[in-house]
């Protein structure tokens, strides 16, 4: 039996990078696969992959920071699988700028796709999850939502703020038998990290966060709640080549 065999997945963030490599990863464990991003080309790319597994996948063209789409997101999900098991708030964005040199509005839309993203998805499945007697939710937070870091003020307020968000639901989800965890990936070879000249080679790939969201969203981890699990390369650089 394959550890997510018939669950429901939504995976905001899922046209690109960790969210890609997170939602393919749970169709070979047999759920089936809600993608959502802005992206509809990117969606359309990751769709086609799945399908090839044999999964079922629904691409949604969903903007987190807009509550009607978000409305749309889940609705458009218990429409065509009648449940939602487990959610990834994945959808993440970022800037690097001094933070005497930050804009007013970057600093509110990146809190607002990382931060108040994050709470209206959760928002939205909860219900439908407490109904179903259960579920599990994932927020891709980050190192810096652990650490603060120069250039990254507001990248560091949402994820800390995600954190307090995730650890705050995990005791609202006891009662509704919802568990709400966070992984948080340090230097991740993605695309916000591509202006930042460093070494790849020791740097975490979008598939280094698929087995432990795998592990989360299944019954394996089913004592483990309100935990944030950091994410980082630690390996020689030669058993990356």
């Amino acid at each position: 039996m394959k550890r997510l065999q018939d669950k429901v997945a939504i995976i905001t963030g899922g046209g690109r990078g960790i969210g890609r490599a997170i939602a393919l990863g749970f169709s070979q464990e047999g759920a089936h696969v809600v993608i959502a991003s802005r992206s509809e080309s990117e969606l359309e790319d990751v769709a086609t992959e799945i399908i090839q597994t044999g999964q079922s996948v629904i691409p949604i063209v969903c903007d987190v920071t807009d509550e009607d789409q978000v409305k749309t997101l889940v609705a458009e999900t218990l429409d065509t699988f009648s449940q939602v098991d487990i959610l990834v708030n994945n959808a993440g964005t970022g800037a690097m700028r001094p933070v005497w040199g930050t804009p007013k509005g970057t600093f509110e839309s990146i809190l607002a796709v990382n931060l108040i993203g994050t709470f209206l998805c959760t928002k939205h499945v909860w219900r439908p999850m407490r109904d179903a007697a259960g579920g599990s939710i994932i927020n891709v937070s980050s190192m810096g939502g652990l650490e603060g870091y120069p250039l990254l003020s507001a990248y560091c307020a949402s994820k800390f703020g995600q954190i307090g968000f995730t650890k705050a639901c995990a005791e609202e989800g006891k009662q509704d038998n919802i568990r709400v965890n966070a992984i948080a990936p340090g230097k991740a070879d993605t695309a916000f990290r591509a202006q930042i000249k460093e070494n790849k080679s020791q740097m975490l790939k979008a598939d280094d966060h698929v087995g432990i969201c795998i592990f989360l969203a299944s019954n394996e981890s089913q004592y483990i709640n309100g935990q944030v699990i950091p994410i980082e390369w630690y390996g020689p650089e030669v058993m990356r080549e």
